[in-house]
């Protein structure tokens, strides 16, 4: 009998068994690890408009997210337009009752028509708090205050006066039960300090890139409590097809301008 071809199978099975071991060791500790990873994942829901979606202001907010490995999900529920009222009662196809009524979100951001908390404060109230009766106590709720824009009732209005939307907001008691998102806020402070940087788009209504860039700065902020600095200002994902799209495209100098206005919004810098 051949002795050392029983030694050398010997050893070849001693080293299967234990490249089988590690790769079942490896499973286990990665399934383990992924399973504790997505129970610990925070579920995140914004509820708006477009006021919410443009330049992707939702994933623009999930990447600065992964960038700090906060382990968030962030999805929406938003439609143009929209109101609470239209997201209550559930027109422009939005599902957002059942969205919440179906899911555990630890956070969720509610934003109005932007001119429903100057004309009809009183909407905004009502249906934020039905929203609220949904909620379980354990979710913390925010609202997106958003920035004053000339097509509101007059083409020469100054924006750099009182955000009529916080002021309201305010007044309303909403900021008692919510932590407010003072974008409008930030979007005042910015134009007053750099406005040779545009945070509209061509209509004079929604957020150009740079205002998307500023919102998301101070959204990130006040959910997480981190400094914005030193993020990235350009983020990207793949389409369905796999091709690279850009969700965000802003330049360095202006990022930094957003990062220092978000910090001294939401840290009172």
């Amino acid at each position: 009998m051949d002795w050392g071809s029983r030694s050398g199978l010997g050893g070849h099975n001693r080293n299967k068994r234990e490249i089988m071991l590690k790769k079942f060791t490896y499973i286990f500790v990665f399934s383990c690890t992924t399973l504790l990873f997505s129970q610990d994942k925070e579920e995140i829901l914004f509820v708006g408009n477009s006021f919410t979606f443009y330049w992707n202001l939702p994933s623009v907010v999930q990447k600065m997210s992964d960038e700090r490995d906060l382990n968030w999900n962030v999805t929406q529920s938003t439609a143009g337009g929209a109101t609470l009222k239209q997201h209550w009662v559930g027109e422009k196809n939005l599902d957002t009752k059942k969205l919440i009524e179906g899911n555990s979100y630890s956070k969720i951001i509610f934003q109005d028509h932007s001119m429903n908390p100057i004309i009809a404060i009183d909407s905004t109230k009502k249906y934020y708090y039905q929203f609220k009766e949904l909620i379980p106590s354990s979710t913390k709720t925010y609202f997106y205050s958003t920035w004053m824009y000339p097509k509101m009732d007059d083409p020469d209005r100054d924006l750099l006066k009182i955000n009529t939307i916080e002021k309201n907001l305010t007044n309303s008691g909403i900021n008692r039960t919510s932590v407010l998102l003072l974008v409008g806020k930030a979007f005042d402070r910015f134009r007053s300090k750099y406005p040779e940087h545009k945070l509209l788009g061509d209509d004079m209504k929604h957020q150009s890139a740079n205002g998307t860039y500023l919102a998301a700065c101070v959204i990130f902020s006040t959910l997480s409590n981190q400094s914005s600095k030193g993020l990235k200002y350009r983020y990207f994902g793949k389409d369905n097809n796999g091709k690279k799209i850009y969700y965000i495209l802003t330049n360095g100098g202006v990022a930094e301008k957003c990062q220092e206005i978000a910090d001294s919004v939401v840290f009172n810098n």
